[in-house]
């Protein structure tokens, strides 16, 4: 009896091992393939949102070149010697850096951005875009060609759109293309391609021309492989994919194998023991994760960036690193003309920046509101100057709607290990040295050094400008000196002497131009009496003084007195600074009729 018993037991412990290993390499099919079901449903959204940036501004670009080749085939002659659309567009989108009409026969006409040197499209038609205009003028559509190297700082998209005219009897004849030139970098940047690695997210971007027969790549962030999350979208006549996975992955290939073999009668049990306890250290894991960074830009909060710098520190000691301290200059004034929604995209623009400009290497650390802490490890010192430099000096730039927004930030630094080995005390150093450049007129940086007194209070550096200009007896513009003059600025008695309800109320009033509320009779008479009054000889601080008339939104005529200054800026080119009040307030405080 007891050999028997052995015996049955013995003959089902083969068939208990196979089935379970079966059941395990089942449970281990089903986890995988649920993992990647659940990874598509994730971040398959991710990769439509994408393409579907891009192709949104391939359509605007679209709609303005169909409008230019419209007039072309109307009146090229005429068109030719007086085009507006090309000036106008490189206004409101300034990802644009040049625009050429490029007739089949005669001299092109040619518009390119103050930084941009000018390209020479017809010698490229010739070259590696001839296929790109072959396929433009065969097919009749626009065609738009990436990544190309056209001797400027940064790769370039080029959008080639082909024009045609009909004659009386509807016979067509090829006349010429319109090219647009795109900077590569923003179009990647407004379409959220360029923040995919702030959001842990590995990322390869194909596009496939006509006249191809696979896809070429266009961007990529780390590694991808078949299977993952991606989605496809015919932009401008080609088809264009993007392939998305999370880095590193979140497959446990170590804890499967194991699983496999150690799988048997059991094997039940233990794998879903595997499965609540790889749920859980991931739970625990992006818990920790999110308990360290800041949930708007992403970038670490002072908690999980202490930690970080701290675990680097200790695996890189004495390794050179600068401590950088930096803030928007002004943000409060984005803030009260744009609105905190807008502020916070100026945020999320100024990380994005860093990142460029810095590297992914460096560690950033958000203290609250716009101040943020950069870690920035490095072997050479004008690497790290070259790129204070850039990153102050360059305007960062969105779109806010259909309006740009630009603004400018400052920082301080200190270095490590040369000015303390303690990050703390570091911190404390680049904050001092940020208010320094402050002082120095912003947009600037300046590094930490003997002349600066850590111990000296800060209550100098607190004064508020904005307050200032919104409680001076009078109306403050600052405005380009252009036939419209557009509003750049204004403070707050402006908007009142207006009688408009907020800063949106006068930007909609005003159609941000200044001399859209000047009364329709002293336009003419105002602008010849400045100009006058600016091309005196002695008049070396370009200073006018004058008396007109505006008309405010509820119809009132009000009679101004205002003292200008025309001023050169480097950025934004000849300014006027108008200081202006109501007379009758003036009369009337002075006791006189």
């Amino acid at each position: 009896m007891m050999c028997r018993i052995r015996w049955i037991v013995k003959s089902l412990s083969l068939p208990v091992m196979i089935a379970g290993l079966l059941l395990t390499l089942c449970l281990d099919g089903f986890l995988y393939t649920s993992h990647r079901q659940n990874e598509g449903e994730v971040y398959t959204p991710y990769a439509i949102h994408r393409l579907e940036g891009i192709d949104g501004m391939v359509k605007w670009w679209d709609v303005v070149t169909k409008i230019m080749a419209s007039k072309l085939e109307a009146n090229p002659a005429d068109y030719m010697a007086h085009p507006q659309e090309p000036s106008m567009v490189m206004a409101m989108n300034p990802m644009i850096r040049s625009i050429q009409i490029l007739p089949e026969k005669g001299e092109p006409v040619v518009f390119t951005a103050e930084d941009t040197r000018k390209v020479d499209f017809p010698r490229f038609l010739e070259g590696s875009l001839k296929k790109a205009a072959d396929t433009a003028r065969t097919e009749h559509r626009l065609v738009l060609v990436d990544s190309l190297d056209l001797g400027l700082p940064h790769k370039m998209m080029a959008f080639l759109r082909p024009v045609y005219r009909h004659d009386e009897n509807g016979n067509e004849s090829f006349w010429g293309y319109i090219i647009l030139a795109v900077e590569q970098r923003r179009v990647m940047s407004t379409a959220n391609i360029s923040n995919l690695g702030a959001q842990k997210l590995d990322f390869s971007l194909y596009h496939r021309y006509g006249w191809e027969d696979t896809p070429h790549l266009v961007k990529e962030r780390g590694m991808t492989e078949q299977g993952n999350p991606h989605a496809e979208r015919i932009i401008a006549g080609d088809l264009w994919s993007i392939v998305l996975r999370p880095q590193g992955g979140s497959i446990n290939w170590l804890l499967l194998f194991f699983a496999t073999i150690s799988g048997f009668s059991l094997t039940t049990l233990i794998a879903f023991l595997l499965r609540k306890n790889g749920a859980l250290k991931k739970a625990n894991g992006d818990l920790k994760r999110s308990g360290g960074r800041d949930p708007l830009t992403g970038v670490f909060n002072r908690k999980g960036g202490d930690e970080a710098v701290a675990d680097y520190m200790k695996a890189h000691a004495g390794q050179k690193a600068m401590v950088l301290a930096l803030d928007i200059d002004n943000f409060k004034l984005v803030n009260d003309v744009y609105g905190h929604s807008v502020g916070d995209e100026a945020l999320k623009t100024l990380v994005r920046d860093m990142r460029e400009t810095f590297g992914e290497e460096s560690i950033i650390t958000r203290n609250g509101g716009d101040e943020f802490i950069l870690f920035r490890p490095y072997e050479d010192f004008s690497s790290v100057t070259r790129a204070m430099d850039d990153f102050t000096q360059t305007p960062h730039t969105f779109m806010a709607g259909k309006r740009e927004v630009k603004f400018y930030a400052s920082l301080g630094c200190a270095a490590y290990p040369e000015q303390g080995d303690s990050y703390g005390n570091l911190c404390i150093r680049a904050d001092y040295a940020l208010y320094g450049a402050k002082l120095n007129g912003k947009a600037g940086w300046r590094q930490f050094d003997s002349s600066i007194t850590v111990t000296d209070k800060r209550s100098q550096f607190s004064f508020n400008l904005t307050d200032v200009a919104d409680h001076l007896p009078g109306g403050i513009l600052v405005m380009k000196a252009t036939k419209k003059g557009e509003i750049l600025f204004a403070n707050k008695v402006m908007v009142d002497l207006l009688e408009c309800d907020d800063y949106e109320d006068f930007t909609k009033y005003t159609g941000g131009t200044f001399f859209s509320v000047v009364h329709p009779d002293d336009r003419d008479p105002m602008k010849k009496e400045f100009h006058r009054q600016l091309a005196r000889t002695d008049n070396l601080g370009q200073i006018d003084f004058l008396s007109f008339r505006m008309v405010t939104k509820k119809g009132h005529i009000i009679e101004v007195d205002d003292a200008a200054r025309k001023f050169r800026n480097p950025f934004y080119g000849d300014l006027y600074y108008v200081y202006l009040y109501n007379r009758k307030d003036r009369l009337k405080i002075r006791g006189k009729e």
